[in-house]
């Protein structure tokens, strides 16, 4: 395995042929945001309200188990089959051996939290201009069956064959590894803030899964225009079915967001935000762009944005889009070192138009008018002008309920929002900075992480905020629901709560 490590428990290679969920489990969490709508919600699961994670171990309450990681920890819990995965990094080594600085893709018996496993990706020589130190693996794996797919800290994509691991006899194997930088010429530049790693999270689709390349704009310049931003991939050979480049020069920063794959109206679509400010619906099995949708507001003044020019306050899409009712909802954003305290935009869009759907179209005498061709059916900027009640820029993604569209922003505030018309329902201070978090529901519960730990409120018209549950270190990803049992990760650990 070039460049890589892999470490088992020795127990696991004593011959133990003990097969367990075998078979994907309706109440599983395969992928980030749980199904192929991206859409983090449970319907009929009862969260848990009540717990303790702080202070002496042995106080702890209505916790599961619990099981160390690195120190810095951004890869969203993935549940399916009997295992647990996160990304984490290598700060507290697993294996004596392999005690590099490198980014883990770990693995855990959802039963009794051991840990069962890790692939290891080692820094790129280049340095933190392409693998910052110390950064966690931030992609979240995609499981189908015996099969892994994840995009990894070196800018590789990697299917793994779990089947040993499932059947405890076993470390998995590697089908095939695609060097994203080696073949494609991808160009892509590392960033420190959890919220903003790298590395998407796969989604999948009949025989094909959908990547996003992470080729990003450098500091004063685009390095590799012409390479790609987005690839189909066949699952079982790593062939390539089709790419595309369309931010081509018009890169804005990192290219960071996750896709989605839906059928609408009879026809597969990959929706993608892209790293110009874009997001564009692909056919799923021909690359077509069949629509696209400016995030940004069109302006006759702005200009080509370079990193390093914090003038230019345009967002791109670092967050997941969501599928709900035949609509895509999405928020806009950029890490907050650049956009924060600027203003968001939260959407909602009909993927059934074909062509420039923005609400706006921008002619060649650089007049901005309205576009009769919109597929914007709704959009939220906030309650009003005061600073507590805006929509402020985002890196997170949304969670959709009874009606209800709940969305958070870097500055703090948890928005619940009419699903059908993008009227302000309620606002919620967390006090705390919420990064890159997003919110999941079980039943009648939201949970909603920041830095200073966990809000739990009801999901309805009224503003209830349940409890406040405090954690131990900062939560910088969002948390899964599987099996009647919430996995909550925070930067050095990750807790298995419920009764």
């Amino acid at each position: 395995m070039t460049d890589s490590a892999c470490t088992l428990l020795a127990g696991m290679l004593a011959g133990l042929a003990v097969v367990f969920h075998t078979q994907l489990s309706a109440a599983d969490w395969p992928m980030r945001g749980r199904d192929s709508s991206r859409n983090a919600v449970v319907a009929d699961g009862e969260g848990p309200v009540d717990w303790k994670i702080t202070g002496d171990k042995n106080l702890y309450r209505n916790v599961r188990w619990w099981a160390d990681l690195g120190t810095l920890s951004h890869g969203d819990p993935v549940v399916s089959q009997g295992l647990v995965w996160v990304g984490t990094n290598n700060s507290h080594p697993r294996d004596p051996a392999h005690d590099e600085d490198a980014g883990v893709l770990m693995c855990f018996d959802e039963r009794d939290g051991m840990f069962l496993y890790q692939y290891l990706s080692p820094r790129l020589p280049e340095g933190r201009i392409v693998d910052w130190p110390v950064s966690s693996q931030a992609g979240s794996p995609l499981i189908e069956g015996n099969r892994l797919w994840f995009c990894n800290t070196r800018y590789e994509v990697i299917c793994l064959n779990i089947a040993p691991l499932l059947a405890r006899t076993g470390p998995p194997t590697v089908v095939w590894n695609v060097d994203l930088r080696q073949q494609f010429g991808v160009s892509p530049r590392a960033v420190m803030i959890g919220g903003n790693a790298s590395q998407c999270s796969i989604a999948g689709y009949q025989d094909w899964i959908y990547v996003n390349t992470t080729n990003a704009a450098g500091y004063h310049d685009i390095p590799s225009p012409r390479a790609p931003s987005l690839i189909c991939f066949h699952k079982q050979t790593g062939e390539v079915k089709w790419k595309d480049n369309s931010p081509g020069e018009n890169l804005l920063d990192v290219q960071h967001g996750s896709p989605l794959v839906a059928e609408i109206a009879g026809r597969a679509q990959v929706i993608m935000g892209q790293g110009d400010g874009w997001m564009r619906g692909f056919d799923a099995l021909t690359g077509e762009v069949l629509w696209k949708f400016d995030i940004n507001h069109k302006s006759k003044t702005r200009g080509r944005l370079r990193v390093a020019d914090r003038n230019d306050k345009r967002n791109n899409l670092a967050a997941m889009p969501v599928l709900h009712n035949g609509y895509i909802y999405l928020t806009t954003g950029r890490h907050h070192e650049i956009t924060g305290g600027e203003p968001g935009r939260l959407c909602c869009l009909d993927p059934t138009k074909r062509g420039e759907i923005s609400s706006h179209v921008q002619g060649d005498d650089g007049q901005v008018r309205i576009n009769p061709n919109s597929g914007v059916v709704w959009e939220y900027l906030g309650a009003g002008d005061q600073l507590a009640l805006r929509f402020y820029s985002t890196v997170s993604s949304i969670a959709i309920h009874k009606g209800l569209v709940f969305a958070t922003d870097t500055m703090g505030l948890l928005h619940g929002v009419d699903a059908a018309t993008g009227k302000n329902v309620w606002i919620h201070e967390l006090g705390a900075t919420n990064y890159s978090c997003s919110p999941v529901i079980v039943g009648d519960r939201g949970y909603v992480p920041s830095e200073s730990g966990i809000c739990i409120f009801t999901v309805s018209r009224e503003k209830q905020i349940l409890a406040d549950r405090e954690t131990e270190n900062f939560v910088e990803s969002t948390p899964a629901f599987a099996n009647g049992t919430l996995f909550l990760m925070t930067r050095n650990r990750l807790y298995a709560i419920g009764r």
